[in-house]
């Protein structure tokens, strides 16, 4: 695997009050989120806020981030989970086999609050909890979707 095969990686400490999320790289499966010219990117350049669907007039503040080989998922403040890119073993969480050149919000975990996100070459995990909790007991769990081989790194 070269640069070129890998997007990102990257894990938050503070939650900042706007951020980012940046890609590069080639885009074969649309995991860079890009068109036209800016296609294969060789240097960093964030994504438009507009290709998130959140709540109307929120900062969008990303908590977490992780990369397959070819798909990327992304974690905003909101606890809500978005996917996109190469999708052949069901990796991005929407039920289908069809790959997203933009990002999509996983609307299977609509009632879970996803506090963090790992990718496999072609899988995805997520640790999220029920949105409606008291708070007194942790009810963390693990969700993974996609190929059904060695999953996290």
């Amino acid at each position: 695997m070269d640069i070129d095969d890998v997007i990102c990686s990257l894990r938050v400490v503070g939650v900042p009050t706007k951020s980012a999320i940046y890609t590069w790289g080639y885009n074969q499966s649309g995991q860079t989120a890009r068109k036209g010219k800016e296609r294969h990117l060789r240097i960093p350049k964030s994504l438009p806020p507009k290709l998130f669907t959140c709540r109307d007039g929120e900062n969008l503040r990303w908590i977490d981030i992780a990369c397959g080989r070819a798909h990327t998922a992304a974690v905003v403040s909101d606890g809500s989970l978005f996917t996109w890119g190469a999708n052949d073993f069901g990796q991005l969480g929407d039920g289908t086999e069809e790959s997203a050149k933009e990002p999509k919000k996983v609307n299977a975990l609509a009632t879970e609050f996803v506090k963090s996100v790992s990718c496999g070459a072609h899988c995805t995990a997520a640790i999220a909890e029920p949105r409606e909790n008291d708070g007194t007991i942790s009810r963390s769990r693990l969700w993974v979707w996609g190929q059904n081989q060695v999953c996290l790194n």
